[in-house]
């Protein structure tokens, strides 16, 4: 993990330590903050889809990105994860947190629209992945981030992401952008009709 700059959001160094006081390591790297900002803040009054919230590390640089009529929906089933991001963020009026699984809430709000999605769990990479591209607006962006090989990933799980890859760079309503850096990400922006 970089250690955190100056650019980095108020809260960013507090949710590190108080992430691992619960042993939650999966942070996202700053690399990736920097761009979810950068994407959040292109757009005004951004509608904002997390999916999988974890402690508030990503929602931070999001939220910092965010203007003041802009709205964030942050989806995550670990309980203990939400609460964490809660003592962040749940005064923000901007915010809403949703303690639910990503797969159910992908299926119950699948007409909901928004200007970007962050794909950071199992649902709207490797299932749901059609629904969820289906909910970005034209114009707005889609971005998964851990595309890069890791030596703790379980048998097999190389073969998934590299078949997420392929189904991405098909997609012909949306311009792929992979981003070699940090743990690999790609963003794809649909194209406006």
């Amino acid at each position: 993990m970089n250690k955190p700059s100056k650019t980095t959001p108020k809260q960013y160094e507090n949710i590190i330590k108080k992430s691992r006081e619960i042993h939650f390591e999966m942070y996202s790297q700053e690399d990736l903050g920097i761009l979810l900002r950068f994407l959040t803040a292109s757009k005004k009054e951004a509608h904002v889809l997390e999916l999988g919230t974890g402690t508030g590390l990503s929602l931070s640089w999001i939220l910092e990105g965010l203007g003041k009529k802009g709205k964030v929906v942050s989806v995550e089933k670990e309980a203990q994860y939400l609460e964490l991001a809660n003592s962040f963020f749940g005064e923000d009026k901007r915010l809403k947190l949703v303690h639910q699984d990503a797969h159910l809430w992908v299926n119950e709000n699948k007409d909901a629209q928004f200007d970007l999605i962050f794909a950071d769990t199992w649902a709207g990479k490797f299932t749901e992945l059609e629904t969820v591209l289906d909910m970005v607006k034209p114009g707005g962006f889609y971005v998964i981030d851990d595309l890069n090989h890791q030596t703790d990933w379980p048998p097999g799980h190389q073969d998934k992401v590299i078949l997420l890859l392929e189904k991405l760079k098909c997609q012909t309503d949306f311009y792929t952008l992979p981003l070699d850096m940090g743990s690999g990400f790609m963003v794809l922006c649909r194209k406006r009709s």
